[in-house]
């Protein structure tokens, strides 16, 4: 048993050790979110990175040091015009995002691009062109469209009659609360539950804060309820939705943990728990394990962000188009619903 123990691991660990990439790669920008979120998964995949384009010289000299065998450049055209160059990963600032999109399909390079994509849907239909015109094509990090937990759910909602959505953080003075943090949420329901538009929007202002209580009414008529709000807490930060099925309720917290809580029964729309006293269930069927230090219970993992590069370097190399779950064609349905709560705030 011990020997055939052993030699599962190191079956595993070869596996590992062999995997890699054979394309060579560029990232534009370098910040917060880059270096915990998405260089590592990076690193993790081996991906061989030639440029990383920064603006400043001080963030070059720091990549210089820090990334071995690295280019660090502060000219965009190094990375467009080299023809070893497969993809270009950007994150950057999403100011800047829409026209580094623009550039890069124009170079004909594939475009891994971090939301926002862009700043608009008059953008976002300029952006649909660009690609058209392109020999390449886009994937947009909307990371819970990759997430494990949202995979299950799909195949789990089809017969939803509605949900509620919660997303409630503190205040967020840097930045555009719907482009930067509601987008999440937003664009989860439409990958759950299909296209739709926001209904009945209502909009409550605060010092700095914003709260959007509003309606999702899809076309294949699920109903949702949204509380989108910067007008709570970082540190008890919520991200709850809750969808409502004929057999029970799937009720997720964050990308960490799924439950289903079954619903007592009815016989001739008389419900039994009233005749036959009814002990609830409720089932996990997804739960990030913090006691076990592997790439599956990794929250980069479970959040997305590894699925969601993985597909990316799929696409590059294999032209696996069908592992593409965020092309900007995907994403109409959302940057409508962004616009409706934009328009909501004036």
């Amino acid at each position: 048993m011990n020997g055939l123990i052993e030699r599962y691991k190191k079956i595993r660990k070869k596996g590992l050790l062999e995997k890699k990439y054979k394309g060579k790669y560029a990232f534009v920008g370098i910040g917060n979110h880059s270096l915990n979120n998405l260089y590592p998964v990076l690193n993790y995949l081996k991906v061989d990175l030639k440029y990383i384009v920064a603006k400043s010289n001080d963030t070059l000299e720091l990549i210089r040091n820090n990334f071995a065998g690295v280019t660090a450049t502060s000219n965009l055209n190094d990375v467009l015009n080299d023809p070893e160059i497969k993809g270009v990963f950007v994150s950057a600032n999403p100011v800047a995002h829409f026209s580094l999109a623009k550039q890069i399909l124009a170079s004909n390079k594939m475009l891994f691009i971090e939301k926002p994509p862009c700043s608009s849907l008059a953008e976002l239909n300029e952006l649909i062109v660009a690609e058209q015109k392109s020999k390449a094509t886009a994937l947009t990090g909307l990371q819970r469209r990759y997430a494990p937990m949202f995979h299950i759910l799909k195949n789990k909602v089809k017969e939803a009659s509605y949900y509620t959505l919660k997303y409630k953080t503190g205040g967020y003075p840097e930045g555009n609360e719907l482009l930067d943090l509601f987008i999440h949420p937003i664009d989860a329901a439409f990958f759950l539950f299909g296209s739709g538009k926001v209904e009945n929007v209502k909009t409550i202002k605060g010092k700095g804060t914003y709260v959007y209580l509003a309606q999702i009414q899809h076309q294949n008529g699920v109903v949702g309820s949204l509380e989108l709000s910067t007008d709570y807490s970082w540190t008890e930060a919520k991200d709850e939705l809750v969808i409502n099925t004929p057999k029970g309720e799937y009720i997720t917290e964050n990308t960490s943990k799924l439950l289903f809580c079954s619903k007592p029964k009815m016989l001739m729309n008389i419900p039994l728990e009233k005749v036959k006293s009814f002990l609830p269930q409720t089932t996990t069927l997804f739960q990030q394990n913090n006691f076990l230090p592997v790439k599956d219970h990794n929250q980069l993992y479970s959040a997305g962000y590894y699925n969601e590069i993985e597909a990316f370097l799929q696409l590059c190399e294999s032209g696996a188009v069908t592992k593409n779950l965020s092309g900007f064609n995907q994403l109409t349905a959302t940057f409508e619903a962004l616009e409706t709560l934009s328009k909501s705030k004036s």
